[in-house]
Order: C-alpha cells, then sequence, then structure tokens
C-alpha cells in the first residue's frame, strides 16, 4: 500500500504554516495530512473535525492535552511540534515518521521471532517512559498507534492521550481507548494511570508474537466484557514472554509491572539478539538507538521501501470557480455482498486477516467474535455481545437506509428505529407484538413492534448481554450482574431473580417449565421458570457464554473448554461430551437427531444427539461464532472469515457461500425462503435460501453482530455500539 494518497477537492491546502501535501489516513479526531514547513520540513498534521471543534468543552480539553503532550521528548516517540487548539480549523502537528504501521506490518508478514518481540518491546517501554515522566497518559496504545522505522518504534497519537493531572476534564462519560488493548479499569470507569499503558504494552506485544491479542477477536463489547471478567488466551507465547506479557495484563493495576522495570526486563532478554539499549545511557543521544536488524527481515525491507518512498509535490492551489473544469464522475462503488454466490468444487477462499492495511493514523479494526446465545421459540437464533454500558453511546451518530433496485415498495425499507439509552448487546425477541432486547445501559426493554414506541424499560445490575427469551408472558433474561431474572412481559415487573457465581450473557432456552441459561462461573443452571428456585446445575471447564438447546429431554450447551455438552434435563447428569479443536461461543441446534454448533477452531460441526459421535465437520477459514440455523435439510451458519455458507445438514457439503464485506459472527434467521443475516460491514443481507443470491440489504452506520428476528413481515436487528433498534420491512 502507498503511504500517501492524493488531496480531495473538499482537503485544505494550507493549515496554520503548513502546505499541505498529502493525505495521511484518518483518526477518530479527524483527518491526517502529510504537510511541509517554509523550510521544507516534513510534519504529520491531523486537523480535529469540525463537530468536535464546536464543542467549548472539547477545545479546552484539546488544549491541555496539546500543552501536555508537548512534554514529552522520547526518543521513541513522535513529538508534538506545533499546534492551534483555538484555530478554525483546530489543528496539531507532530514529528511526520515514515514508517509501517505494526498492525500493518504483522498483518502483511506475520507474528514476530520471540527475540524482535523483546526488542520492540524495550523501545516501546522506553517511549511509555518518557511519556509518564512527562505526567501524561497515553491511553490508546494500539498497533495502529506504533509506527516501525529503521532506528527504532515510534509512538504516536498523542492528541487523544490524557494529561494525568488534568483527568478530571475528562470525565464525560466517553471511554477512550480501543476494546482489546483498554485497561480493565478503562473499561469500569476507574481511575486512569500508567499502569493501564502497561496493559497495552501487553496485549501488544501478544499480539506482535501471535498475530492477534490475547483477548481474541471480536465486537467492541465482546473484547471488552473479556478483558474484564476473562484472563487472557497466551498459550501461544514462549515461556518467557508468557510470564512478562501476564504480568502485564493482570487485572490489578498494583500488581502490573511498571514500564522502568519492563524497560529492563525486556532489554536484559534478548533472545539471543541484542535488545534496544536503553537511551537513559549516557552516549544514548549520539549512537543509533537500536542496533542494526532489529527487525524482521521482511519488515526491515518494508519499512526501507516506506523511508525511501518520495511525497508527492505540493499540490497546486484549486482553481477558481469560474474556470475550473468539472470534477470527473467518480465510479460508484460496488455493492457489498455483490459478487455471485460460490459454488462447491471451487479452490478454497484466499483467508481473510483479522487486520487490513491502513495508513498512519487510522485506526485499525478488530474483527470480532462474539458469543452466539438464545433461542426462544421461533425462526431466531440468539447470540449475544458484551456492553460497554452506556458509555459508548453518547453522541454516536447512525444511519440507516434501504439499497434497492427500482421500484418504489421493494423490500428492505426502515420501517422505524429505537434509540436506547447504551449499546444494545442483545439479539431482539420477538413476541405478542413487542419486541424484546437487551443494552450496555443495565436495561431490558420492551418495544412496540409495529411503531417503535417503548412500552416499558426494566433496569438490571449491570450490562445486559444476554437475549431474552419469551414464554408464557414471562421474559427470561441474563445480566452481566451475575443474575437470572423473569420479567413479566406485558407490565416489565419483576417475578424473581435467580443469582448464579458470575456474569451472565448466555441466554436462556425454556422447556417443560424450566429455564436452562450458563454463567460465567462455568455452570449449566437448571431453574424453575414458575419459582426462580434451582433445579440443578452441571459443572463445565470453562466458562458457558453459549446458549443452551433443548430436545428430547436433553441440554446441548457448549463451553469455553471447547467441549459441546449433553446434560440430561431431568436430572443434571452428563450424557456425553464431544471435544473440539478451540472454545464454543456458538449456540448448538438441533435437528433430524444431529446436534450442529460451531468452534473457534473454524470448523461446524455435526454431531450425533444420541451418542456424542461426530457425523462430519465442515471446515470455514476463521472463527464460527455465529450459531447454526437449520432450514429444509440445509444448516446456515456465518464465519468470520466473512462468508455466510449454506451446508447440507445430511453430507456437510457446501451448498453455496454467500460472500459480505465483513465478519460475520450474526447467526442467521430463515423465513419464507430467506436468510436473513447481519455483518461487519454494517449490513443486514437478505439471501434467496435455495440459491444463495442476494434478494436485498439494508446499510447502517455500525458493525451488526447481533442476530435478526423475523416477524410478522419485518426483521429486526441491533444497531450494536450505535444503541440502535431497527425494524425493516421484508
Amino acid at each position: 500500500m502507498e503511504p500517501f494518497e492524493a488531496l480531495e477537492a473538499g482537503d485544505p491546502r494550507q493549515v496554520g504554516r503548513y502546505r499541505i501535501v498529502a493525505r495521511l489516513g484518518a483518526g477518530g479526531m479527524g483527518r491526517v495530512y502529510l504537510g511541509r514547513s517554509p523550510g521544507g520540513r516534513f510534519v504529520a498534521v491531523k486537523v480535529v473535525r469540525p463537530e468536535l471543534a464546536e464543542d467549548a468543552g472539547f477545545r479546552r480539553r484539546f488544549a491541555r492535552e496539546v500543552a501536555a503532550a508537548r512534554r514529552v521528548n522520547g526518543a521513541f516517540t513522535a513529538g508534538v511540534v506545533d499546534a492551534d487548539p483555538d484555530g478554525s480549523p483546530a489543528w496539531l502537528a507532530t514529528v511526520y515518521v515514515p514508517g509501517v504501521p505494526l498492525g500493518d506490518a504483522v498483518a502483511a508478514h506475520g507474528p514476530w521471532p520471540q527475540a524482535e518481540v523483546f526488542a520492540l518491546g524495550a523501545g516501546l517501554a522506553e517511549a511509555l517512559e518518557a511519556i509518564h515522566a512527562a505526567d501524561v497518559v497515553h491511553r490508546d496504545l494500539k498497533p495502529s498507534n506504533i509506527l516501525l522505522a529503521a532506528d527504532g518504534p515510534r509512538v504516536i497519537d498523542f492528541g487523544i492521550s490524557v494529561a494525568g493531572e488534568a483527568s478530571a476534564l475528562t470525565r464525560t462519560g466517553t471511554v477512550v481507548g480501543t476494546p482489546g488493548f483498554m485497561s480493565p479499569e478503562q473499561l469500569t470507569g476507574k481511575r486512569v494511570g500508567p499502569a493501564s499503558d502497561v496493559f497495552a504494552l501487553g496485549a501488544v506485544l501478544a499480539f506482535t508474537a501471535t498475530g492477534s491479542g490475547p483477548f481474541g477477536t471480536g465486537s467492541a463489547h465482546a473484547l471488552s466484557f473479556r478483558v474484564v471478567y476473562e484472563e487472557p488466551d497466551l498459550h501461544q507465547l514462549p515461556p518467557v514472554l508468557r510470564t512478562l506479557v501476564a504480568s502485564c495484563l493482570a487485572k490489578e493495576p498494583d500488581r502490573r509491572p511498571t514500564v522502568t522495570t519492563l524497560l529492563h526486563e525486556l532489554a536484559d532478554t534478548s533472545g539471543g539478539r541484542p535488545a534496544v539499549p536503553p537511551a537513559s545511557t549516557p552516549t544514548a543521544s549520539t549512537r543509533t538507538v537500536t542496533e542494526p536488524g532489529w527487525l524482521p527481515e521482511p519488515v526491515a525491507a518494508t519499512v526501507h521501501s516506506r523511508t525511501a518512498a518520495v511525497p508527492p509535490p505540493p499540490a497546486p492551489p484549486p482553481a477558481s470557480p469560474e474556470t475550473s473544469e468539472p470534477p470527473p464522475t467518480e465510479p460508484v462503488p460496488a455493492e457489498p455482498g455483490a459478487g455471485r454466490p460460490e459454488r462447491p468444487a471451487t479452490t478454497r477462499p484466499r483467508e481473510q486477516h483479522d487486520f487490513i492495511v491502513l495508513p498512519p493514523g487510522a485506526r485499525l479494526p478488530s474483527l470480532p467474535p462474539v458469543k452466539a446465545a438464545g433461542r426462544p421459540a421461533g425462526i431466531t437464533r440468539r447470540r449475544t455481545l458484551l456492553g460497554l454500558g452506556g458509555a459508548t453511546a453518547a453522541g454516536l451518530g447512525f444511519v440507516g437506509w434501504k439499497i434497492r433496485g427500482s421500484g418504489s415498495s421493494a423490500p428492505g425499507e426502515q420501517r422505524w428505529l429505537f434509540r436506547a439509552g447504551g449499546s444494545l448487546s442483545s439479539s431482539p425477541a420477538v413476541a405478542g407484538g413487542v419486541v424484546f432486547v437487551g443494552s450496555g445501559d443495565d436495561n431490558l426493554y420492551a418495544v412496540d413492534a409495529a411503531t417503535g414506541k417503548r412500552r416499558w424499560t426494566f433496569p438490571t445490575g449491570g450490562a445486559v448481554l444476554s437475549s431474552p427469551a419469551v414464554v408464557g408472558g414471562v421474559v427470561y433474561i441474563g445480566s452481566v450482574d451475575e443474575s437470572l431474572y423473569a420479567v413479566d412481559a406485558a407490565s416489565g415487573e419483576k417475578r424473581w431473580r435467580f443469582r448464579t457465581g458470575n456474569a451472565v450473557e448466555s441466554s436462556p432456552a425454556v422447556a417443560r417449565g424450566v429455564v436452562f441459561v450458563g454463567s460465567h462461573d462455568g455452570n449449566l443452571y437448571a431453574v424453575d421458570a414458575a419459582s426462580g428456585e434451582k433445579r440443578w446445575r452441571f459443572r463445565t471447564g470453562g466458562a458457558v457464554s453459549s446458549s443452551p438447546a433443548v430436545a428430547g429431554g436433553v441440554v446441548f450447551v457448549a463451553s469455553g473448554d471447547g467441549n459441546l455438552y449433553a446434560v440430561d434435563a431431568a436430572s443434571g447428569k452428563r450424557r456425553w461430551t464431544f471435544p473440539t479443536g478451540w472454545a464454543v461461543r456458538s449456540s448448538p441446534a438441533v435437528a433430524g437427531g444431529v446436534v450442529f454448533v460451531g468452534s473457534q477452531d473454524g470448523n461446524l460441526y455435526a454431531v450425533d444427539a444420541a451418542t456424542g459421535k461426530r457425523r462430519w465437520k465442515f471446515p470455514t477459514q476463521h472463527f464460527v461464532s455465529s450459531s447454526p440455523a437449520v432450514a429444509g435439510g440445509v444448516v446456515y451458519v456465518g464465519s468470520e472469515d466473512g462468508n455466510l455458507y449454506a451446508v447440507d445438514a445430511a453430507s456437510g457439503e457446501k451448498r453455496w457461500r454467500f460472500r459480505t464485506g465483513g465478519a460475520v459472527l450474526s447467526s442467521p434467521a430463515v423465513a419464507g425462503g430467506v436468510v436473513y443475516v447481519g455483518s461487519k460491514d454494517g449490513n443486514l443481507y437478505a439471501v434467496d435460501a435455495a440459491s444463495g443470491e442476494k434478494r436485498w440489504y439494508f446499510h447502517t452506520a455500525r458493525s451488526l453482530y447481533e442476530d435478526p428476528a423475523v416477524a410478522d413481515g419485518m426483521v429486526y436487528i441491533a444497531g450494536g455500539d450505535a444503541g440502535v433498534l431497527y425494524a425493516v420491512t421484508l
């Protein structure tokens, strides 16, 4: 990928004293440009988005943070050289580093050897030491904020760092950071200090060494939930690095090492190659800050080519309106999923990586795996995500529209939307003309299915990640407050509350007067639907975020320990155990005496419901967090490789594959010969169940990880981080 992009018509040509030469990328605060000073010095100019700059409170915070960032002076930081917080627009300029973002390097060339990881870590620890010495906490250290240069790494993006002395200014309900790299205290709203950057450093080192973050992939909700409640997956790390990273990822800040301690440990543990020498040595300022060959060879070649790139000449001033030619017509982008479905007997699709190549300053998107859940009666399959609470919802814009062919009454029209008080972290359930959905603001919402008006709100003590089950006029729902609730569907009044030993992300299943639900305490619970009394509990070897399925007097449930369990519904005794290759977040579906379930090992499994023996295994190119739906002898399931698959239920052979523009964690719903599924690309797709051809799609501004629900000529889907529930016509 080229390091520069040409300027577009709406881009500025001059910011402060800097002539704007090219585009470098974009971030949460604004767009980043390559600028040149009158003397020819290149800088990275970040121009703040107008809507942010109009906020007087933001400008005050921005000015304070710029002042703090100016105090940072370290060998491995890209310092602030100029800024105008009061300008129109507001902007800030930093040292331009012609390097490669760490995320790009790992995506392109794979995980790094241990010695190079230690060298990188030493440089980053020294950068953090300089940042913290200036009483600044970065708060968003991540692969895309680390540039790799021949003489060492550079930590960038102090524009969203927060001065330690000014932390009170940031208490606005906004969470600053990137899920998977943010510390538990950032996500839970506690005091944030240098130890938060140590946590992020540990996550960055794990990512560099393995190619994926220590908390897996998934939506912002899923990743953040794991950071707070689950242990990192470090099994791929070599022992010495594993011990060091584990110490950085301790849940409690006071249990993490300081950056100074880390610097010494990383510099002393070279793994056979000289690590980065500390710049605090007397001669550091007069010699190369890293030894030659600190980068893996393929990465070093990419860095060299990027460094050798010559910026384009300054853009000429725009022509006046009177004399300018009309701009060329831009090609219309191809519709998502526009390609024809792939049929069997083709070569395997090229693997889609968790990370895409972005220019410096751009945000590196995380690829999600989240929990599939719930199974109220009907055609929908539930899958839950995890919530950040109401903090992430404030100020988020959203948009929904249909994209279709000609005709004024075609399906895919938005009927209404409902905005909750926080991220919508569960999939909707529809019963009796009401849509029920949980939210990251700790509430269960009841919304009129016809009008989108709120009927009632039921508060819990934590984010509602579980998807509701509605049976007999009662809504059953789990919460992060470690509880399962029974709520009157008509009034929103609590019937009872059952407490487990940890967060309840699993969505309940109800059969024969018993509610079955999993918990992060590792147990599957059977609870009397009328009284809320425990019937029995079954212990697994990992957190149960998968939702149970009940058939033939047996409860089928999967666990984070990688196993699918069959449990007697009456006694709670185990019938059999089927091991998959990794953790299971997909929820099982049962049809024709066969249990179908996906696994993080990338496979869809068909298991004999009576014996627990495998019937067949269907491989995809990535995690299968989506829960399968079975209809007409076909299993439909999504994969984080970006595809929706149709698989023959009897043979395990692929019928067709439909490509979307992003990971598919959403669990499909099948109705009227159409499969409905959401994608990380922000689209709700309607796909012909027989042919795999796209019928239509509905576009939103946010990734869609939740499962659609179909009822009465409508499809309902939650917009995740946007906190929006959409109703779309069929």
